[in-house]
């Protein structure tokens, strides 16, 4: 009975804690913020960071919207994927990219690891010389990664690895040819919500 009695005010204390914390996750979290990074022709570049062989950056906005354990993701980035297939200085390519993200994260209140997929749309921009683009280049996106950030209050953040797998190319303009130039790249990104 005494360790009942003693109990019982330390479970009502943990449960009047836990309900608002309950309710907070039901509620829709908006957050916006910038991120950026660099891009790599390969796997093993990104693995050693190997900067010499970055085939360019990335910089943009983006706004997440997370219930409980999933959340979405969509952003406005500028993206320079540099030297494709060895073309040199008129083989960059620079796009606006649209991603669309879907994550799967841990129910951690503080750091909180996730898996993404989704779609990206590419609108390019410039060195486009050698090529005769498609209006938009589609991309699918997979990636890991881990965010922290202090609930509701922030701030927040997150460091991912993505591999952005080019579905539909890039129309080479060279005259008997119809291959398509693929501009599939690893990315590493971080990103800070404001």
């Amino acid at each position: 009975m005494r360790l009942a009695s003693r109990l019982l005010p330390a479970l009502a204390l943990a449960a009047c804690l836990a309900a608002p914390r309950a309710e907070a996750q039901i509620i829709p979290s908006i957050d916006v913020g910038v991120a950026g990074g660099v891009n790599f022709a390969s796997l093993g570049d990104a693995a050693g960071l190997d900067f010499d062989g970055s085939t360019g950056y990335h910089i943009g906005a983006f706004a997440d919207v997370s219930v409980l354990l999933f959340q979405a993701r969509t952003g406005v980035y500028y993206l320079r994927a540099g030297d494709v297939q060895g073309e040199g200085e008129d083989g960059s390519i620079s796009f606006v990219t649209v991603p669309v993200d879907f994550k799967l994260q841990t129910p951690t209140p503080i750091l909180k690891g996730y898996v993404l997929v989704g779609p990206e749309f590419r609108f390019p921009l410039d060195g486009l010389d050698t090529f005769d683009t498609r209006s938009v280049n589609t991309v699918l996106n997979v990636g890991i990664g881990a965010g922290a950030g202090i609930p509701i209050v922030g701030p927040n953040g997150f460091l991912e690895l993505r591999y952005a797998f080019d579905l539909t190319g890039i129309a080479a303009d060279d005259a008997g040819t119809d291959q398509d130039v693929k501009v599939s790249l690893f990315m590493i990104r971080a990103g800070i919500g404001i």
